[in-house]
């Protein structure tokens, strides 16, 4: 079964780093794909790279987006495309995100139920760290 596609937008690439820790965890991960804008980057020129990347590739419910900040032009350009697309789109990119997401690529297609199963369990695995206090 060829695994969904996901697409990573993200400043500056640091999410093709985070793709190479989570392979750290779960082995070789495949129909991955980052579009990093860049600082000479203007708004349409990355939208348009963007849009290169996403017609190059094939899903079957929407299009999982994974952006780094809500807000940031990379979750922009996630919604404006969402006009033209089939997509859905998680801000907050992290590690646990993306290995939740690549564990769920052989789901059948990601749709909105799927990914906010990914959101919660992000959520859940955001946690203060603290050891026991001995009694």
């Amino acid at each position: 079964m060829e695994k969904e596609p996901i697409l990573i937008l993200t400043h500056n690439g640091w999410g093709k780093e985070l793709l190479k820790s989570v392979q750290m965890i779960v082995g070789e991960i495949s129909n991955v794909y980052e579009v990093a804008l860049n600082a000479e980057d203007s708004l349409p020129d990355y939208l348009e790279r963007v849009k290169v990347q996403i017609d190059q590739l094939e899903w079957k419910d929407k299009l999982l987006i994974l952006t780094d900040i809500k807000g940031g032009t990379p979750s922009n350009v996630a919604l404006r495309l969402s006009k033209d697309y089939e997509v859905v789109a998680i801000s907050g990119l992290c590690a646990s995100m993306l290995l939740e997401a690549v564990m769920k690529q052989e789901a059948g297609g990601f749709s909105r139920e799927l990914a906010q199963e990914i959101h919660k369990a992000v959520i859940d695995s955001c946690q203060i760290l603290e050891l026991p206090i001995k009694q």
